[in-house]
């Protein structure tokens, strides 16, 4: 059983290219819209959008986890557990898996990431679905161990069987490591002309959470500050309104303080050692004139 649900994962990966989105959590009755497509070993068209319900129960797990909630985690893994990490370690079973990521959580401040997810459903040679659900998704790891920051960029296709994870395969796409420093950033609100109700930071040392890092004006002059816990290397960030992206600065690439990555164009800071960087107006590089 084992061996055909590795088998079957590598499946997963590409049929996983012709389905974009994870149906809505709430939406429990549409799975599938679509006609089945994708093959497995030559068969054609068995795969299609699963139910909304398996993203419901990643969504759980990733919210366990960032809770750092061993027994919810528990409660949610199958008996028979089985995580391909890499090629060479695997956790195999619920014992090893309690001992595995409870040792994690004592020994490091861990935080998950969820960032999208795909869920989808195969079905057998006679067209009927098989009772168990797949889905693909993609999330992100910070690990604060000492005065060590790890952060993961990974995605993984998951087994879901009985309502319980049975089965996952990582694949980490990027990791790196660095001695953490502690960076005051400060942003002056004073040339802005718009509506806002609090000021946030947000970058690489947070996951991009636009929320989690609500800044403070405490004597009123709309100079916002906050000081991150970053890594020494290169540091992007943005500051940004409301706890959410919509209200981001946004900068064109080429911007003197800034940093172009595909489609997205970031403040870029170097950290060498614990900072306060000067303030700067919103939206632009320098101070507010």
């Amino acid at each position: 059983m084992k061996h055909f649900i590795q088998q079957l994962s590598l499946a997963v990966s590409v049929s996983a290219m012709l389905f974009i989105g994870c149906a809505a959590p709430g939406d429990r009755d549409a799975p599938a819209g679509k006609e089945n497509a994708g093959y497995v070993w030559g068969r054609a068209d068995v795969w299609n959008i699963g139910n909304a319900a398996a993203a419901e129960i990643w969504q759980q797990w990733t919210s366990h986890f960032d809770a750092e909630n061993l027994d919810g985690l528990l409660a949610l893994a199958h008996d028979s557990i089985y995580i391909e990490l890499s090629p060479t370690e695997q956790i195999d079973g619920i014992a090893a898996f309690e001992q595995r990521i409870g040792n994690w959580f004592e020994a490091a401040d861990v935080s998950m990431n969820a960032i999208w997810c795909v869920p989808i459903q195969y079905h057998e040679e006679d067209g009927t679905p098989d009772n168990s659900n797949w889905l693909i998704a993609g999330y992100d790891f910070t690990s604060i161990q000492g005065d060590t920051t790890t952060f993961m960029d990974r995605h993984a296709n998951v087994h879901i069987e009985d309502g319980k994870i049975r089965y996952a395969k990582i694949y980490t796409h990027e990791e790196r490591s660095g001695v953490n420093r502690s960076v005051t950033l400060s942003v002056d609100m004073n040339g802005y002309e718009g509506e806002y109700s609090s000021v946030n930071v947000y970058g690489f040392f947070n996951g991009w959470c636009a929320s989690c890092n609500e800044m403070t004006d405490e004597d009123g002059d709309d100079v916002y500050t906050a000081t991150v816990q970053a890594t020494e290397g290169e540091m992007e960030y943005k500051f940004t309104l409301d706890g959410g992206a919509d209200l981001q600065e946004m900068f064109e690439a080429g911007t003197a303080c800034t940093k172009t990555t595909g489609v997205y164009t970031n403040r870029l800071a170097q950290v060498e050692s614990d900072t306060e960087f000067p303030a700067v107006c919103f939206n632009a590089c320098g101070a507010c004139e």
